[in-house]
């Protein structure tokens, strides 16, 4: 799966992989690349991310629905919207 945003001078990009990996990667004209990467859980409509080292503020849950990944239990709202999806439950 690929969704992304832009943002203010930038992008909020999320990478899901078919081994269950996933990179959420926050990146900006005026600032470096943050990446966070880790493993994932599909239950339903429902993401559960494991990152490997630091959560971003986004949080580490999400829901599917309406063609966007909104994270849920972050310290602010966040959504990207799904170019491409071909994870498998």
């Amino acid at each position: 799966m690929l969704a992304d945003r832009e943002v203010p001078l930038g992008w909020i990009y999320l990478k899901i992989y078919d081994d269950k990996s996933f990179e959420f990667i926050s990146k900006g004209m005026m600032r470096d690349n943050d990446i966070y990467t880790g493993n994932y859980e599909l239950k339903n409509d429902t993401l559960y991310f494991k990152y490997t080292e630091s959560i971003p503020k986004a949080g580490s849950k999400a829901i599917i629905q309406n063609g966007y990944v909104s994270y849920i239990n972050g310290s602010y709202p966040e959504s990207v919207q799904i170019k491409l999806n071909k994870i498998k439950q």
